[in-house]
């Protein structure tokens, strides 16, 4: 596995369990703000229940046990039971029987305690008005409050992986992109590279007359010169450091002259006197065209016109599903690419830096063809 996948996955990983502990975090808060809420509610109720039973305890037993089962009915309907005793008589009872919230204990207690099987919160309160005792006990059942939270919760953990996978992909082919010119910038330098090391050991041969040692520099000069600017432009086009490409007026023909004195078999028929672009980068996309075409074929054709640049070879064919995939703009691995996509992301993307499009063609009969289309026009 590549480094940069590597460090990709542990950042992944550490931003992933960041968004998770975070959201975690947020529903707990949240969830123990809803709880303080709703004891504080229930804790209302209960005392609204209490001063009822106190301003009722004088009344006689029949009008207190209307009242207080009416106030009953009421709070069973919201889900809520009570049990209310005064001097310890029932006067209303709606919790079942066999299920008691007496924790053997005076004065007020607050919890959360299963009654009729379900999680409630349970308030009792002892209370005396006067000479009279006064007991009630307040059940509120937590189901749709559980299942708030627990919704809430889904939705967290939905809301984290949507966003982590978003932010997943983002960061993935942000990490791509930045380490792609690091492949691209070791196909580029191979070439200059190779030069330099020639012309060196050419020099150290010895006897050399004073002109062939003088060719020799010249020859190293001017490959560090191009590796310079491969390195630079590559490192602008992969948004590795800041720059920008420097459009110019570029002789065509002169360009193309390069190519065909630096490759014995190509020929070149150009109609186009000039043409605006980065003429180092559009140099290094018709020389990796033409690289490719030289290896897959004994003769390469350049022809140039207002329409675009193609460069045909007669090798054998390419791959159907490779051609498509090529056209598609997809990036292959280098075993799948073989002579004919050498370096060809690097060509995809020059051409996108200046508005051109790459377009393949391949067939027995007519041979390859790479179309560098510079204008709209078919």
């Amino acid at each position: 596995m590549q480094l940069w996948k590597k460090n990709f996955l542990v950042i992944y990983g550490v931003f992933l369990v960041v968004v998770c502990a975070g959201l975690l975090l947020l529903d707990a808060y949240i969830s123990l703000n809803e709880m303080k809420q709703w004891v504080d509610q229930a804790r209302n109720n209960e005392r609204s229940i209490y001063y009822l039973a106190a301003g009722l305890k004088d009344e006689e037993i029949s009008r207190m046990n209307m009242n207080l089962n009416d106030a009953g009915r009421r709070y069973e309907e919201a889900g809520i039971l009570i049990r209310v005793c005064v001097n310890g008589y029932t006067a209303a009872d709606y919790i079942q029987e066999g299920q008691t919230t007496d924790t053997g204990a005076e004065g007020s207690q607050i919890g959360i305690r299963r009654v009729r099987g379900e999680r409630c919160l349970v308030i009792r309160e002892i209370g005396r008005e006067g000479e009279d005792e006064i007991t009630v006990e307040y059940v509120h059942q937590l189901k749709s409050l559980f299942q708030i939270q627990m919704r809430r919760m889904w939705i967290f953990c939905g809301a984290g992986l949507v966003f982590a996978g978003i932010m997943g992909l983002f960061l993935y082919y942000t990490m791509r992109r930045i380490n792609r010119p690091v492949n691209q910038i070791a196909h580029e330098l191979r070439t200059p590279l190779t030069g330099i090391r020639g012309y060196a050991e050419y020099l150290m041969m010895g006897k050399l007359t004073e002109e062939e040692r003088f060719f020799a520099a010249r020859q190293i000069v001017d490959s560090a010169k191009h590796l310079e600017n491969i390195t630079e432009k590559l490192l602008i086009m992969g948004n590795v450091r800041e720059g920008a490409i420097q459009i110019e007026r570029i002789d065509v023909r002169k360009m193309l002259l390069e190519l065909e004195e630096k490759y014995p078999n190509v020929e070149v028929d150009c109609r186009l006197e000039f043409m605006n672009g980065d003429r180092t980068l559009l140099l290094c996309l018709l020389d990796n065209l033409t690289v490719n075409a030289s290896r897959a074929g004994s003769l390469v054709r350049i022809t140039a016109d207002e329409k675009g640049i193609r460069i045909w070879n007669n090798g054998e064919p390419m791959d159907e599903e490779l051609l498509r995939d090529f056209n598609k703009g997809q990036e292959l691995p280098a075993s799948r690419m073989g002579t004919h996509g050498y370096g060809i992301q690097v060509c995809r993307e020059i051409a996108k830096v200046h508005g051109f499009k790459l377009r393949f063609r391949s067939s027995e009969e007519e041979g390859t063809e790479v179309f560098c289309q510079i204008s709209n026009e078919k």
